[in-house]
């Protein structure tokens, strides 16, 4: 299976929260920033939508293109 910068970022993310462990509140914040990337690196359409559909949804996808001009993480 071919990943894509997301993906990996998002398990390197995932594997530095699990061998670190310093706080439970940010270890799970941290997984769950991870579990994000993994999910939108897999299926970017899918997840853009699932958030446009969100409350605030509009917001968060501005978010995420600018997440997108500061780090470039498409391939």
């Amino acid at each position: 299976m071919a990943w894509n910068k997301r993906t990996r970022l998002g398990i390197i993310v995932a594997v530095a929260v699990l061998a670190g462990l310093v706080s439970f509140w940010l270890a799970l914040l941290m997984l769950a920033v991870a579990a994000f990337l993994i999910a939108w690196g897999q299926q970017p359409k899918g997840t853009e939508e699932f958030l446009g559909g969100l409350p605030g949804g509009a917001q968060l996808l501005k978010g995420l293109a600018q997440l997108n001009t500061v780090l470039p993480l498409d391939e």
